[in-house]
């Protein structure tokens, strides 16, 4: 992840994005098949899990959106002195998926992540283990290339594990500190 990290974040914003537009694509194309993934993995209703599936692709025009609206530079004066603000990818990033939206809530921080310029290493709930290995898939039929986004299956010691590696700045998940 780190070495794919020195050549990820020096492509432009539109090399990424358009990377990110491509797996938007992959998932509209495959969404019965997340669909059917999601409700066998986790006991519920394919209704709701085409709801997810749905929102995977949605997820990605408001991470876009948000991009614009929170990047760039801004610069201003202050006790006279100028003050630069530049947004700067952080570097590799973990990302802990749970179980109750294997697909969504995980792509909620992927999505912003992979268009900042960060790599990330991408650890699935344990009882969602598919759902994880699908999404790297359409990730690498869209283009996104090796080591940007790396999978890591595992139980919770897995998750300790990774959360306590060196080399990682930053860790996103959502849930409580006792994700895993």
């Amino acid at each position: 992840a780190r070495e794919a990290f020195l050549v990820w974040k020096k492509l432009s914003f539109a090399e990424r994005e358009a990377i990110v537009l491509n797996f938007a694509e992959k998932v509209k194309e495959n969404s019965e098949e997340i669909a059917q993934i999601i409700a066998k993995e986790t006991g519920k209703p394919i209704w709701e899990t085409r709801t997810e599936a749905g929102a995977m692709a949605g997820k990605i025009a408001i991470s876009i959106r948000a991009y614009h609206e929170r990047t760039g530079e801004a610069s201003r004066e202050a006790a006279g002195n100028q003050i630069v603000l530049r947004h700067r990818p952080l570097g590799v990033m973990a990302v802990f998926g749970p179980y109750n939206f294997p697909g969504h809530l995980p792509n909620g921080h992927i999505v912003p992540a992979l268009l900042s310029g960060n790599t990330v290493v991408f650890k699935p709930s344990e009882q969602t283990p598919w759902t994880g290995e699908f999404a790297m898939k359409l990730w690498q039929e869209a283009g996104l290339p090796a080591g940007v986004i790396n999978l890591v299956q595992g139980a919770k010691e897995t998750g300790i594990a990774l959360a306590d590696a060196k080399g990682l700045d930053g860790v996103l998940f959502t849930g409580s500190a006792n994700t895993g």
